[in-house]
């Protein structure tokens, strides 16, 4: 049986699916077997993977379902890694998925008080599924961090102080993404960073898609 990661958020426009289409590329370039439940009603997953065909690349099972739970215990079964992207807001999808996953990741951008504020109904949902799921390893991914911003560094320092202050909070992952245009540029293509050969930062992007892929143990 594959590892089922989440990728959810209490709000959305966080690039939850942009997260989703890179660590999927990433994966399926190293010979992994990568299949993509998405639990909301958009279609840019679908879209991103017809456009991956149409480029000659390797395509990626993209399934839609409601039955969550039921869904990722069938799917989990079918491939290394099984990727459920959740909807950017609290539902039965995102609950259910919290039921029956190994890991989790909500996303936020430290410099914005919109999303970090999402992190106290996040903890919530993510506790009370650990009754029922005592495996489940949830992370906060800190992303769009800009090294040329100084507020941008100084959010994502005291962010990660502040989280892991106390254990009762999600724990922030050592590995945070840096807003790189490489990321959704490689999306709007039906690609990922790792399908592309020549761009600005990409071996930046590439490191850092890696690193935290070795970090929540899904290569």
């Amino acid at each position: 049986m594959g590892k089922t990661l989440l990728v959810v958020s209490d709000k959305g426009g966080v690039g939850k699916s942009t997260y989703v289409a890179n660590t999927a590329s990433m994966l399926v370039n190293k010979a992994k077997s990568v299949i993509i439940l998405k639990t909301d009603k958009n279609n840019d997953l679908f879209s991103w993977n017809e456009k991956r065909q149409g480029h000659g690349l390797t395509t990626v099972t993209v399934y839609e379902d409601g039955n969550v739970s039921k869904e990722i215990n069938r799917l989990s079964k079918l491939c290394d890694v099984l990727i459920v992207d959740c909807p950017g807001h609290d539902s039965l999808e995102f609950r259910s998925a919290l039921t029956a996953s190994d890991i989790m990741i909500t996303l936020l951008k430290a410099s914005s008080d919109f999303e970090s504020e999402t992190l106290t109904s996040v903890t919530e949902k993510v506790r009370m599924a650990q009754k029922s799921n005592s495996t489940l390893q949830p992370w906060v991914l800190l992303t769009r961090i800009n090294p040329s911003k100084p507020r941008h560094i100084k959010a994502a320092i005291e962010l990660d102080k502040l989280l892991r202050s106390d254990s009762v909070w999600i724990q922030p992952l050592k590995t945070r993404m840096s807003e790189l245009d490489v990321f959704e540029s490689a999306c709007n293509e039906g690609a990922g960073v790792h399908d592309v050969c020549r761009a600005s930062s990409l071996t930046k992007a590439k490191a850092q898609i890696e690193l935290l892929a070795q970090e929540i143990g899904i290569v």
